[in-house]
């Protein structure tokens, strides 16, 4: 089912994107806090690379398991069997298998419970694969995982003013209030898995975005505050399912979709696949007709030659008589005089 929403949440995600901040509520000992959450500048995120590879390095050398090891120690172990495996696929399977009816169902009523059988397969195939996750936490990239998201968190985190929540990343590490701590981190976690693809999709084709969108375009003024190197994961998104619906808006009136169909992110999908196969037949058929022949003269053609001009040949070539006869003369067949056609026709005249 299409999203549907209101004005001030549409207006709350594209202030997120657009100005790279996201106001949160987080828990303290005593009390709610807000903080302003934000996408790392770019040298803090490069940081956080080295980060992560220094506190990988160090863990292989204090003996700590890679991911892969930690993989076969919980299938050696029977935590994690082959009935689970085929479990998880077969579960994957009846969600594909759900989301497809779910398309083709547009009456609420009926909707919901489909929506409730796919989060209960959901549900069933995290349970079977946190049993994994109790051997990652052991593994030396989830050690060093942890300790960039760690950095991150701190360079992500703004105070309401827009100042740095805490100075220094020492201070974030020395914060005495646990719970509030870990509360930023969850959040922050939440954030920067980024806005979904649906809620991307949704304000892409939305007026009070495609305003501005379009107005960039003819005027050429910038969409976001920083350049294109500042560009995060969420605006790049934006400008990507933006551009898309463009070229689908500008399509001819015959081969442009419904509004009902481009409003619906599966059905459009599998109307612009379509679209794209038989563009392809078309230019395939069209490649096949032009190789084959179409009764016109080819330069290409075998013993034949096209003579211009400024060929030295081309006042003693041989011309068609029967075609300058019938008054075609937009289509004279020109011969090459030593070529072999020529000479056939020089023998036949002979025997006449």
């Amino acid at each position: 089912m299409p999203l549907d929403l209101s004005f001030q949440e549409v207006e709350e995600l594209l202030e997120r994107i657009i100005h790279n901040k996201y106001l949160v509520k987080t828990e303290t000992m005593f009390e709610d806090r807000f903080v302003v959450l934000c996408s790392p500048k770019p040298e803090y995120i490069f940081q956080s690379r080295y980060i992560r590879a220094k506190a990988l390095l160090e863990a292989e050398k204090r003996g700590l398991p890679s991911e892969k090891e930690t993989r076969s120690m919980a299938a050696s172990s029977g935590l994690i069997t082959d009935a689970d495996t085929a479990r998880i696929k077969e579960l994957r399977e009846k969600i594909t298998g759900q989301n497809r009816v779910l398309q083709m169902t547009k009456i609420e009523g009926r909707r919901k419970p489909i929506e409730e059988l796919i989060a209960k397969f959901d549900a069933q195939i995290y349970e079977i694969e946190a049993k994994r996750e109790s051997y990652y936490v052991l593994s030396c990239e989830y050690k060093a995982d942890e300790e960039s998201v760690l950095f991150l968190a701190w360079a992500g985190t703004l105070s309401v003013d827009g100042s740095q929540h805490w100075d220094t990343f020492q201070g974030f590490e020395d914060e005495k209030d646990l719970t509030f701590r870990n509360s930023v981190v969850d959040a922050y976690a939440k954030f920067n898995r980024g806005v979904s693809a649906t809620e991307i999709r949704y304000l892409s084709r939305h007026l009070i975005w495609r305003i501005r969108y379009t107005s960039a375009l003819k005027i050429g003024g910038p969409l976001f505050p920083g350049g294109l190197s500042d560009l995060t994961p969420d605006q790049q998104a934006l400008l990507y399912w933006s551009n898309h619906y463009q070229s689908i808006y500008e399509m001819l009136a015959d081969d442009r979709p419904d509004d009902d169909i481009i409003e619906d992110d599966d059905a459009l999908d599998s109307y612009m696949l379509s679209y794209f196969k038989r563009q392809e037949q078309e230019r395939s058929q069209s490649r096949l007709g032009s190789r084959s022949g179409s009764g016109k003269l080819s330069a290409t053609e075998k013993d034949e030659v096209i003579i211009t001009a400024d060929h030295p040949e081309y006042m003693s070539t041989a011309y068609s008589e029967d075609r300058i006869k019938g008054g075609d003369s937009s289509d004279v067949e020109v011969i090459a005089p030593n070529s072999r056609r020529a000479r056939n026709r020089a023998q036949s005249r002979r025997h006449r």
